[in-house]
């Protein structure tokens, strides 16, 4: 698949190069994309600014401070017919005032706000709750001892997709279900950055809806 990574940092600089070894053609971005090309080059990858990397990728990741992304929505236009995978989490002590706003508006989620900004894409939550380290250093696993990566979205299709990539890196996805079951997985909430092997997050999960 074309994978546009919007954001090259801890979580999508690892993300791109995984994607990039087991095959996926990557394009990373950022507000100074050539400082990407040291990382781009270790795994045969491209460079681009963010317009590009949104037009080249069939999938979107979106791996920004979440501050950032009404200025991105306006830079970047629509994304129709894209996958946009949100990677993103609202903290106020960081992201200001869009953050908080978001955190208190109880008539939608991180994720929902997320998707209101990208009309047109199939937005996707996932690898908003899992460290960065963790995705460097367990990736690539077989069976029990893959780490699972909560995943959650309204488009069915769109969703499996997502589902594929993450076990393409030797992870294993957990469907949450809808967008707006994706508040177990944001910050404080109890799924959120567990890192747990799938089996224990599973019965984490038994547990919470029990």
């Amino acid at each position: 698949m074309k994978i546009g990574i919007i954001g090259s940092g801890n979580i999508g600089g690892t993300l791109g190069q995984h994607w990039a070894k087991v095959g996926h053609e990557v394009m990373f971005s950022s507000r100074n994309p050539e400082a990407l090309k040291p990382i781009a080059a270790e795994v045969g990858a491209q460079t681009g600014t963010v317009q590009k990397a949104a037009t080249f990728g069939d999938v979107i990741l979106l791996a920004i401070p979440f501050g950032r992304i009404p200025d991105l929505a306006q830079q970047i236009g629509r994304l129709d017919t894209k996958i946009l995978i949100d990677a993103t989490n609202p903290y106020p002590q960081r992201d200001g005032d869009v953050a908080q706003q978001v955190i208190e508006d109880k008539s939608q989620t991180a994720t929902g706000y997320v998707a209101h900004q990208f009309p047109g894409a199939q937005t996707i939550k996932a690898f908003n709750s899992i460290y960065y380290k963790v995705l460097e250093e367990k990736a690539f696993r077989d069976g029990d001892q893959r780490i699972a990566v909560q995943v959650c979205g309204d488009d069915v299709q769109a969703k499996q997709t997502v589902k594929q990539l993450i076990e393409d890196i030797g992870f294993v996805p957990q469907d949450i279900g809808d967008l707006s079951s994706g508040t177990v997985f944001e910050p404080g909430a109890p799924l959120y950055n567990k890192n747990l092997p799938i089996a224990d997050a599973a019965a984490l999960l038994k547990q919470l809806s029990g």
